[in-house]
């Protein structure tokens, strides 16, 4: 995984933040790689809805590839990736909400929009605009 958030949730807002637990529960922390490797909220989950949120990039490992990006790209940490993307896809399928057809869907999916390859840490980004698609 990789982890670059100075700006995270400190972990213990959990505790002090009454509205915030009340809501979620800290179900993971993580350290920043570099510096005074402060503690950083990684994931949490809400026990009273379908809601929760990680605080670092699953998809990485298996998906860029840039020089000096501090990717971890062993077996273990391609695993991991693939653990949460089922979750991930398990989760948004548990939603009944549909586009009704295929062709509506298809108005709609991210391949209709401008795929800018970069030599960036970010690698691919699509530029989205209320502009018409080309």
């Amino acid at each position: 995984m990789l982890n670059s958030h100075s700006y995270g949730l400190d972990p213990l807002k959990f505790e002090t933040d009454k509205g915030l637990s009340n809501l979620f529960t800290l179900t993971s922390i993580s350290y920043e790689p570099k510096g005074d490797k402060k503690a950083f909220t990684a994931s949490m989950e809400s026990q009273k809805y379908p809601i929760f949120g990680v605080q670092f990039h699953p998809e990485k490992p298996s998906f860029m590839f840039t020089d000096n990006s501090g990717v971890n790209h062993s077996w273990e940490s391609i695993e991991m990736n693939q653990h949460f993307s089922k979750y991930f896809v398990e989760q948004a399928r548990r939603n009944t909400n549909t586009f009704g057809n295929f062709a509506a869907g298809q108005e709609v999916i991210v391949q209709n929009y401008k795929n800018i390859i970069t030599s960036t840490y970010f690698g691919e980004v699509y530029a989205f605009s209320s502009a018409t698609i080309e």
